[in-house]
């Protein structure tokens, strides 16, 4: 009996795996191999929504919103086709595919459970980051996951392998489908009455399931050019601004050290948890004493370049695509910075990081900005570590290296990595922490570790105003967090928030803001800073310090007076009333912001000349 398709080790016949002719029997077998991929590929997709939503929330869904499940199905069709067009091999197709899926779906999973956001197209950049955390989030389902494709493997055995034909006409059939797609799929896909929610992207992911939201997102990718941009546009915004400051400030020029401390925030301020000592004294004595405010990064849980990002050029991440990575994308060309605009008057620039100097592509994007020295773990050997990361003492005691060898002034951005998640119990060996409150064993042990790495960075920050304290140059310390840490458990159970999926403009800025302290040893007199977005605080270290700036940075200084708090999805205006975008009043103002961003960070930079009096 002659086996169509099967690998056999007696002469194959003509066609199927030979070329030579395409029998029915044998156009069948092909057909059943296309068939037997497409229909695990879609069954596939169905399992990726149970991987990052529980089962009758799937079930749910596939009632509710029919056309999107068919439009994921579709999609790991087109994938699983793909493949075996590519391939040639039943066996081989099917295993990749499920792995490709799995793949995305632990992922996706991981980052919604940890930080509240998707997987979007251009995570893929992050490999190497990706790759260095994965083994302490992932755990045994990697292992599992290996273990399905080992199965299905097993389960189909023989292989079937398509002929150079049955391939072609498979790869001609995906490439028409592809092409009548286009490169702008969601305009096919609204006529089926499937929506490209980009505005609210945990909603598009909840009703478009992952494959259709990941692939609606990735025909987004290239960032919208204004609709006036060119030369006079840009110089008609530049041109309405008010003159920078001219003078330079009085007596010596003051050394600037800049503090970003991972993951930091005040977590007394959980609801209805006590400390029985209080973990941030030093904070909340500088919140009283200096000058301080909050801050509102674009980011939660991680992404901590973003708010670097903000901090260092005044832009915002709220024009570009949601969960992009501008360090990764964007910046690849000298570019101006704060540390550009105090190297221009006479300053030496640093940065310090107590973690790897690939990390976020660090390097090269210091360079851009103009920083002239940058320190990083590898220039750390034998650092000590404190629970899993090198100790905040360690980045203390650069910091004032730095600034001792510094002969004039000095603007240093240093950022700190011991913080960093996950909070597993434990980690702080020995920890004397003690709190109370509405949290279950697991939510404590988290909380507690977080509590104790929040205590060391707040040691550090006394330390460092101890320290600056006692010299006879004048010194500005800002101390800010980079974001609020995931700590899903002790959210939760203090009523927080219950996801992070579907939250509230209100949550949303609970969940945003981290504290923000300007202390100084001069005579500047301590003032309340209020709520703003780290794209504004530039402008505002410029002002206290007497630097300065450019006529960027004076635009900021104006759009921060009408929105002092802007990032994707949450806009507040001048009376502190919340947005979800831009009020009406706003949109011209965020329009000729937009068009400075993009000038300087994808355009001709035509504002080039008009700051090139401070461009280092």
């Amino acid at each position: 009996m002659l086996r169509v398709g099967w690998r056999s080790d007696r002469p194959a016949a003509p066609g199927l795996l030979t070329g030579r002719g395409m029998t029915p029997a044998r156009a069948r077998a092909a057909a059943g191999a296309v068939l037997l991929v497409s229909s695990i590929s879609a069954l596939a997709s169905v399992a990726l929504e149970v991987l990052w939503r529980p089962a009758p929330v799937v079930l749910a869904w596939l009632g509710q919103h029919p056309a999107e499940a068919c439009g994921n199905a579709f999609v790991a069709v087109l994938l699983g086709a793909s493949l075996l067009a590519i391939t040639g091999r039943r066996l081989l197709a099917v295993v990749v595919t499920l792995a490709v899926l799995g793949v995305m779906g632990l992922v996706h999973s991981t980052k919604v459970a940890l930080l509240g956001k998707p997987l979007y197209p251009w995570d893929v950049v992050l490999f190497r980051e990706g790759f260095a955390l994965l083994p302490e989030v992932a755990g045994w389902r990697w292992a599992l996951m290996g273990l399905g494709c080992a199965g299905v493997a097993g389960v189909l055995r023989r292989d079937v392998r398509l002929d150079w034909r049955a391939r072609g006409s498979l790869l001609v059939m995906v490439a028409l489908v592809a092409a009548w797609l286009g490169p702008r799929p969601q305009l096919r896909l609204t006529e089926l009455g499937v929506r490209h929610v980009h505005w609210d992207q945990p909603e598009n992911y909840g009703i478009n399931g992952l494959l259709l939201a990941f692939v609606l997102n990735a025909s987004n990718v290239a960032v919208r050019k204004p609709a006036d941009y060119g030369a006079e546009s840009v110089r008609a915004v530049v041109a309405a601004q008010a003159p920078p400051p001219s003078s330079t400030p009085k007596g010596a020029s003051p050394t600037v050290i800049v503090v970003m401390s991972e993951s930091f925030f005040d977590p007394t301020r959980l609801p209805g948890v006590t400390f029985a000592e209080d973990p941030v004294p030093h904070l909340h004595r500088l919140q009283r004493e200096a000058s301080s405010g909050s801050l509102f990064p674009p980011v939660f849980g991680g992404g901590t370049a973003n708010t670097e990002f903000e901090f260092l050029t005044g832009h915002s991440m709220h024009f570009l695509p949601p969960g992009s990575v501008p360090y990764q994308q964007y910046v690849r060309r000298k570019h101006p910075s704060l540390a550009r605009i105090f190297a221009a008057q006479g300053y030496r620039t640093a940065a310090i990081h107590t973690h790897y100097r690939w990390f976020w592509e660090r390097e090269q994007v210091y360079q851009h900005f103009g920083f002239q020295r940058f320190t990083s773990s590898e220039d750390m050997p034998g650092a000590p570590v404190d629970g899993k990361y090198i100790s905040d003492a360690v980045l203390t005691s650069h910091i004032v290296s730095e600034f001792e060898a510094a002969a004039g002034p000095l603007f240093l951005f240093g950022v700190s990595m011991e913080a960093h998640g996950p909070y597993e119990p434990g980690r702080y060996a020995g920890s004397e922490l003690r709190l109370d409150g509405p949290l279950d064993d697991a939510a404590r042990a988290e909380l507690t570790t977080y509590a104790e790495a929040a205590r060391h960075a707040d040691r550090e920050l006394g330390a460092l105003v101890a320290y600056f304290a006692t010299v006879d140059r004048p010194v500005f310390l800002v101390f800010f967090g980079d974001h609020q840490p995931s700590l899903p458990l002790s959210l939760r159970q203090t009523g927080v928030a219950e996801s992070l999926q579907d939250i509230s403009r209100a949550q949303k800025h609970t969940l945003h803001e981290v504290p923000l302290v300007i202390w100084t040893n001069t005579t500047l007199a301590a003032r309340p800073l209020g709520s703003l977005s780290p794209s504004f605080l530039g402008p505002l270290l410029l002002d206290l310090t007497g630097t300065p700036g450019t006529p960027y940075t004076e635009f900021l200084r104006g759009v921060g007076k009408e929105m002092p708090i802007v990032m994707q999805g949450l806009v507040s205006d001048a009376e502190g009333a919340l947005h979800d975008e831009p009020p009406e009043a706003l949109r011209a103002l965020d329009d000729a912001w937009w068009t400075l961003e993009y000038d300087m960070l994808f355009g001709e930079d035509f504002a080039a000349a008009a700051r090139s009096s401070v461009d280092g």
